[in-house]
């Protein structure tokens, strides 16, 4: 195992950070040599490599990409190593993944111009104590998936935080064997979604201040089905923020107020939860139909509804 370190940098930080007015280009050359020796590492890393990013605000103006099996991306905490993309100039996500056998560790990711973290088609990933935000707060503008693995196997996504996604902070997509526990969401339009996806537990979990705290999905032509997620020890209050998800996506249509929003899923068990304050409906359970996600659809109705206040315990087959 190689660990590589990223020193150069942050020590001529250090250094110009009391340089005055004078030190602003050399700063911003600084960045740009970060950024080239952290994808440089990416690239010419080894299975089994650390990747280490040290404390520090750095910032990253272009995608990294990462296609190497078996490696860690490693900070020093989630608010101390901080790869911020507030400048980004090209590429679509922060940080895009295809690989497997992947771990991402104690750093946050700021201010992208689409996803913070994407990771696809991968087996093995670990995402655990990483902040993916959008600092400006909630905005239209904002990236659409603080974490989005897709078509991924055996994940786990624990100790992380999401917040200002104008889609979902954290989703999993399309995927099978999933954990996602002891995470908090805010200030997004879904707090947690699983979509399309096999296998899921989601629990110990704080979803709050969101449009929808945690939604269960199946969409229509994707490349699998959705069943099975149990959801359960969770917190979910006081998602009433309004909608800012740029028009015609899923998760536009979702009403301010949602707790735990169901849609067309199979084997769903929902208990032990904390479920409260949320202003349409704490447990919603839908449609593809009912919810305008098919043409036959003309508006958004709720078959079902369920407000019960606090700690639900409920099976639901669709």
């Amino acid at each position: 195992m190689t660990v590589r370190h990223i020193f150069t940098v942050g020590i001529a930080l250090l250094f110009l950070a009391g340089c005055g007015e004078e030190a602003v280009q050399d700063v911003s050359q600084s960045d740009e040599q970060f950024r080239k020796e952290l994808q440089g590492n990416l690239i010419k890393a080894k299975p089994g490599d650390v990747i280490e990013i040290p404390e520090g605000t750095f910032q990253i103006d272009r995608s990294l990409t990462l296609n190497v099996d078996g490696i860690t991306i490693r900070g020093a905490g989630m608010d101390k190593s901080v790869l911020s993309f507030k400048n980004q100039k090209a590429g679509a996500e922060g940080i895009l993944v295809t690989a497997s056998d992947f771990t991402i560790e104690d750093l946050a990711i700021e201010d992208t111009k689409g996803d913070a973290l994407k990771v696809n088609k991968g087996k093995n990933i670990v995402i655990r104590r990483v902040r993916a935000e959008w600092t400006n707060g909630p905005d239209t503008k904002n990236g659409a998936y603080g974490f989005y693995p897709v078509q991924t196997e055996n994940t786990l996504i624990e100790g992380s935080v999401a917040i200002g996604a104008s889609d979902s902070g954290l989703y999993i997509g399309q995927s099978r064997n999933v954990v996602v526990r002891n995470n908090r969401v805010e200030y997004n339009v879904a707090g947690i979604e699983i979509e399309n996806t096999i296998g899921a537990d989601v629990y110990d979990n704080v979803a709050t201040n969101n449009t929808g705290g945690i939604l269960i999905f199946n969409m229509p032509y994707l490349t699998q089905s959705g069943h099975t997620t149990r959801v359960y020890n969770n917190k979910v209050y006081e998602n009433n923020l309004d909608n800012f998800a740029p028009k015609g996506g899923a998760v536009a249509s979702v009403p301010a107020g949602s707790g735990i929003l169901i849609n067309s899923n199979d084997n769903v068990e929902i208990f032990n939860n904390e479920i409260r304050d949320n202003d349409t409906a704490n447990i919603i359970v839908s449609s593809l139909f009912t919810a305008n996600y098919e043409e036959k659809s003309t508006k958004w109705t709720i078959p079902l509804i369920l407000t019960q206040r606090a700690f639900m315990s409920t099976t639901t087959p669709l």
